[in-house]
């Protein structure tokens, strides 16, 4: 959830630290601080405070910082509020050693009481600071620093990654792992630690992604990595990875939300391209034992949080459609503890843009526990889901930095469509022809969404003017678009601000239906399909209540813009596909809402990006 930097070289430590800040600011953007060793001074100097990481610059702004090694920190707030004292590094009362810190330890209020018997004094009210005075304490007894870093972590019970540096030792970072992403990029004289490759992607793609349970002492030409139990060297190959600078910055546009809405077209080609090899879908990171596995598989257990939940859900009706397998959709959350009996006949697939939600990887444990084939469909190569899962299927969306996911989601349904048909032709259940019929209609998805972007972009923020001021909305989809409306109502409400909640149309009558009056606008989901005249039902018994329905139905459906106050067209399309269509409108909508409101679109409050810790 917190986004941690640290630099190790020859190069100024701080303003490397503040560009890889605010690549991370996504993460986390309640308050923010760095660290680093005074040259001059012979001292570690701390500035920290409350807000985003603009506030630390101006804090910073005109004082010379002659130091080459540092840590910095952006937070989300778990423990303590977001001020200054609880804002990272923080130090131990006599300033020999600083940490930074993401991730929760379970047991800090029974470690701080210790500390406090031995006379440890506590400024914030973070879990954090008692893992810095923990590590003073155990260095009384230990002939190096490394060692009293080891020994601090194995006292620490929970999930969580650290980076810090000690006074003594000012030449290197010390670093771990577990369940909280961190990454080691290798640079030529200088080497970076951070949750995100987006840190240091304009120095380096050359990356160690470290494991549980693995702690690094880190040096500008060199690194060191160890068992945290038996204290070990490991010996860990780099990677490099294919996200560009470019990729993970804003470059002309307003918000990243808006340029990641309009990457999509490019995301859908990629991604056609990269699967789609004459009339066959490819899974080149896929095994031969795990296209056996796929063709022996008797039920899907589809598990996930936020968006890529309402993905999991639209996947359901796709797999219904294609493969006639039995599928189940769990939020991931609930899934660990449904007590669910899985067979060897099952698979569990396990949906993540970062790869690093805490609940799916609990998850992803549980179904390891019981023996089951898991699946991962991950954006993040190197992350812990991708690590861990038995198999893993990469969307390559690129690096999505607005907190409101788009192109991930988009990526996701594509290759869950993609999947969907890939088992039932090796299942039989999909005939060459319709194989062929399907895949044709896949390739004209990224013309329909630049068509979209292009042509309805201004009509949308036309409505959001006209609709910023209204306080509820209603979604309304059925079959395979009722997941949308989950998407677009939690979308709405992500970064506007507004109440909106999405339903299955069919259950208005069981109740939201006593919410329309002429104040309610009902985002209504309506493209034709076989579900078509039930939405217009639907549509006939808002209009009768007065309601404002804002539709998004096959473009020129003269019918349906009849009976609409708003709307979006969109080209016809197999009903697989549509999701994949009829969100576009959706996250414009909601774009156009929070900016028309004046809210911070890429960093709505109280939220962050990857959501690590449960």
């Amino acid at each position: 959830m917190c986004g941690i930097v640290g630099y190790v070289g020859k190069k100024e430590a701080v303003p490397i630290l503040l560009q890889g800040l605010e690549s991370l600011e996504y993460r986390g953007y309640d308050s923010s601080g760095l660290a680093y060793f005074d040259e001059a001074q012979k001292k570690i100097d701390c500035f920290k405070g409350a807000g985003p990481v603009s506030c630390l610059k101006s804090q910073l702004a005109g004082i010379h910082h002659s130091g080459c090694i540092g840590i910095a920190h952006t937070r989300w707030a778990t423990h303590g509020a977001p001020t200054q004292e609880n804002a990272h590094p923080h130090l131990d009362n006599k300033g020999y050693f600083a940490i930074v810190h993401n991730g929760i330890i379970e047991n800090y209020k029974l470690l701080k009481q210790d500390l406090e018997k031995r006379g440890y004094q506590f400024k914030s009210q973070t879990d954090t600071e008692t893992a810095v005075h923990l590590w003073h304490a155990k260095n009384e007894h230990a002939d190096a620093i490394r060692e009293s870093f080891r020994q601090a972590i194995l006292h620490m019970e929970g999930q969580f990654a650290f980076v810090g540096m000690g006074l003594d030792e000012p030449d290197r970072l010390f670093v771990f792992r577990r369940s909280n992403p961190l990454l080691i990029g290798l640079g030529r004289g200088e080497n970076f630690v951070a949750s995100d490759a987006t840190a240091f992607l304009p120095y380096t793609n050359r990356v160690i992604y470290l494991g549980d349970d693995e702690l690094a002492e880190v040096f500008k030409d060199h690194v060191r990595i160890y068992n945290l139990k038996s204290g070990r060297l490991i010996h860990k190959k780099s990677v490099h990875i294919d996200w560009s600078q470019e990729q993970a910055q804003k470059g002309n546009a307003p918000h990243f939300m808006f340029k990641e809405i309009h990457e999509q077209p490019e995301v859908l080609k990629k991604t056609l391209k990269q699967r789609i090899k004459n009339t066959q879908i490819i899974w080149n990171e896929l095994r031969p034992k795990d296209l056996d596995k796929l063709k022996q598989i008797e039920r899907i257990l589809a598990v996930s949080c936020g968006t890529a939940y309402h993905a999991c859900l639209a996947s359901k009706y796709m797999f219904d459609a294609c493969t006639g397998i039995p599928v189940s959709v769990d939020v991931s959350s609930e899934f660990r503890y449904s007590e669910q009996q899985l067979t060897r006949k099952d698979m569990v697939l396990l949906v993540s843009q970062s790869g690093e939600t805490a609940d799916t990887l609990a998850a992803l444990n549980e179904a390891k526990r019981q023996g089951v084939f898991t699946l991962a469909i991950v954006n993040v190569r190197g992350s812990s889901l991708a690590r861990e899962a038995d198999a893993v299927i990469y969307t390559h969306a690129g690096p999505e930095i607005g907190v409101a996911s788009t192109k991930a989601y988009t990526a996701q349904l594509m290759v869950l469509a993609l999947l969907a048909i890939y088992l039932g032709i090796i299942r039989n259940k999909i005939s060459k022809k319709d194989a062929s019929a399907f895949l044709a209609q896949a390739r004209k998805l990224p013309k329909y969404c630049l068509q979209i972007i292009q042509k309805k972009s201004a009509a949308v923020k036309s409505y959001a003017e006209s609709l910023k001021d209204k306080p509820n909305f209603i979604y309304l989809g059925r079959g395979i678009n009722f997941p949308t409306a989950l998407e677009g109502a939690l979308k709405f409400k992500e970064i506007t601000y507004t109440h909106a909640h999405g339903y299955a149309a069919g259950e208005m009558k069981h109740g939201p239906i006593a919410l329309i009056d002429d104040q309610l606008v009902v985002i209504c989901i309506a493209p034709q399909s076989k579900t078509y005249e039930k939405m217009m039902n639907n549509i006939e018994e808002i209009s009768a209540r007065k309601g404002i329905v804002f539709s998004i139905g096959t473009e020129d459906d003269q019918r349906l813009i009849a009976k609409s106050r708003f709307f979006v067209g969109i080209p016809r399309i197999l009903e697989i596909f549509s999701p994949i269509l009829t969100v576009i409108p959706l996250q414009l909508l909601a774009y156009y809402v929070a900016v028309a409101k004046g809210n911070e679109v890429d960093k709505p409050r109280n939220l962050a990006k990857s959501v690590t810790v449960e």
